[in-house]
């Protein structure tokens, strides 16, 4: 009878725990799903507190100048977008980090993007992306884009 208990104590025990860890999203599955995202790509996308405060002040900026904080999509690369061939590698993860490479074909040209993610009590939050020739914070404090 006791190990009967136990059984039903621990089958209990899953049925509680199961959903909550089944729900833990990889910060692999985290991009992919960012690029289904509608609108756009990254549309859905939450940032770390620092970038939050790098697009408040970017955006800020915007209305007193008109000129547009980022004239394309970082996610993308590019102004326009005709994704295909979508590959999204982990390449590092250390606890509440990770960092992710994205490979895709935009209208023919081969793009390679990266991300540096943080996770937090929702999930993961995007810290860093760089396109090899600019980097999202670089962007948002108006870094002048890098020879490519």
């Amino acid at each position: 009878m006791p190990g009967r208990v136990l059984l039903v104590a621990a089958a209990s025990l899953l049925l509680v725990a199961g959903p909550a860890i089944a729900a833990e999203q990889t910060a692999i599955a985290y991009i992919q799903d960012r690029y289904a995202d509608a609108p756009e790509p990254g549309a859905k996308a939450r940032y770390s507190p620092r970038i939050d405060k790098l697009w408040a002040a970017c955006l800020d900026k915007e209305k007193q100048s008109g000129d547009p904080c980022m004239d394309f999509d970082i996610w993308v690369n590019a102004q326009d977008w005709e994704i295909e061939n979508l590959e999204v590698e982990q390449i590092a993860a250390d606890g509440g980090k990770a960092a992710i490479l994205v490979r895709f074909d935009n209208f023919g040209r081969r793009e390679t993007i990266s991300y540096n993610l943080l996770k937090d009590e929702n999930g993961w939050v995007v810290d860093e992306i760089s396109t090899g020739c600019d980097t999202l914070s670089g962007v948002l404090r108006g870094v002048p884009s890098t020879a490519c």
